[in-house]
């Protein structure tokens, strides 16, 4: 006889009867009816609750992103260049800054920011015209100061003239006073002349002598005073010279011109401005001369030394050059927290596609590392962002792992840690799946 009892009916013991006989008791259908909707509510929240559970509950992620191509390779052990990585600026090596020699009005230019001049070409023109008026005035006074000296000049040699005529006098004179002693002697010896008449002889021989004397030293004298107006007068002709000379050279100045081959890099003047003294009207310098300026991190300027070779990337360009200089001192930029240390480099050759004032990437050889572990460089180290890696595990699958890289060199990246010899990762972008632990393979 099948069994008739509820599932879920009451626990206890139910006395069985008959049919027919008295005290039979039906099941009645209202009774049969509350029973299946209690089953059948029960069963919907079960199948509601397995189905909220499925939708909830975290899934594997490598079942939904299947890989369908990619580029994969084997990391390897090498000898690399070990280098320092750091950014740089084309630079004039040499340059002429050309400034004005004094406060005036420009009234023409005659170059052009980016034309090429030769030593000497005129760039501008200042006013002259108060310069022009000061030259005119010293010229005067220099002429004024030469036709006194030639009046002078004169007037020496008629004073000279005359005391030699007054020395020639005065010699006569003596030599007539001396006869006329030694006849008075005689006389005087003879008893002739009186001693009175020989001592007035004497008397005249010696003011004879005197203004002998006296005629030759004005001569003297005026010949002293002659010779020192001289050396004045050269003095201050000079002077006017060099003031004349100067005038004329500060009016040629004003010609602004070039004082080497080059480029005009810089204009800082047009006509009608008024420049002040010593300002910067022009900048120019030879193209060819430049030099590379590179900020070096700070905690890695130790191993950067004169002579170290140095690849500039200029473009897609590769230019070979060499560490020239290292400062003495770190700087630090207003953008960043971070100290560098400038280094200048040369070029092995100009590179002709260079610009000056253009930012370069550049690559310092300071040393070597023998058995580095490396891989290809590819897309997978910015989507990957140097920090994870999708190893090849085996046919159908690639993991996510943690890496670190060094130094690049060329085409290649040294793997710092993470990775073995032999191991195979996927070196294509990981944008897609970058945030999934894993992912298929679809072979």
């Amino acid at each position: 006889m099948p069994n008739t009892e509820t599932i879920f009916g009451d626990s206890r013991q139910t006395n069985t009867v008959r049919p027919g006989q008295p005290g039979e008791r039906r099941k009645g259908p209202v009774k049969k009816n509350g029973k299946g909707l209690i089953v059948g509510t029960i069963m919907c929240v079960v199948a509601l609750a397995g189905v909220g559970i499925f939708f909830l509950a975290p899934k594997k992620s490598a079942g939904l992103y299947r890989l369908k191509t990619w580029n994969e390779a084997e990391v390897t052990s090498r000898t690399i260049a070990n280098t320092v990585s750091a950014t740089g600026v084309i630079e004039l090596k040499n340059k002429e800054t050309i400034l004005s020699p004094q406060t005036a009005r420009v009234s023409a230019v005659y170059a052009a920011e980016g034309d090429m001049v030769r030593k000497g070409q005129a760039i501008a023109q200042l006013v002259t015209d108060d310069l022009e008026w000061e030259l005119v005035k010293s010229q005067a006074a220099y002429d004024e100061a030469l036709r006194s000296a030639k009046k002078d000049d004169t007037s020496y040699e008629f004073s000279i003239r005359q005391q030699d005529i007054s020395i020639k006098t005065a010699e006569r004179n003596l030599a007539n006073a001396k006869d006329n002693l030694e006849q008075t002697q005689g006389l005087f010896e003879r008893n002739i002349a009186s001693s009175s008449e020989l001592s007035s002889a004497k008397n005249a021989v010696a003011d004879a002598s005197d203004s002998l004397e006296l005629a030759k030293l004005n001569r003297e004298q005026t010949v002293t005073q002659y010779e020192l107006a001289l050396t004045n007068r050269a003095t201050d002709l000079a002077q006017k010279i060099k003031t004349i000379e100067d005038l004329k050279q500060s009016i040629a100045d004003c010609t602004i011109r070039s004082g080497t081959n080059g480029k005009v890099y810089s204009l800082a003047v047009a006509v009608g401005d008024r420049v002040n003294s010593y300002a910067t009207v022009a900048v120019v310098a030879d193209p060819s001369d430049i030099q590379v300026g590179i900020d070096v991190a700070e905690n890695r300027i130790g191993e950067v030394k004169a002579g170290n070779p140095v690849t500039v990337t200029i473009g897609d360009t590769a230019v070979k050059g060499s560490v020239t200089n290292i400062a003495s001192s770190a700087t630090t930029s207003s953008s960043s927290s971070a100290s560098t240390v400038r280094v200048t480099a040369d070029f092995s050759a100009v590179p002709p596609n260079a610009i000056v004032g253009g930012s370069v990437s550049t690559e310092i050889q300071v040393g070597i590392i023998e058995n580095a572990l490396v891989l290809p460089r590819g897309p997978y180290l910015s989507s990957g962002n140097y920090s994870n890696v999708y190893v090849i595990s085996d046919n159908a699958s690639a993991e996510k792992r943690a890496a670190s890289f060094g130094i690049s060199d060329g085409t290649v990246i040294q793997v710092v840690s993470g990775l073995e010899e032999g191991e195979r990762i996927i070196t294509s972008a990981y944008q897609e799946f970058i945030h999934l632990p894993t992912v298929s393979l679809a072979r």
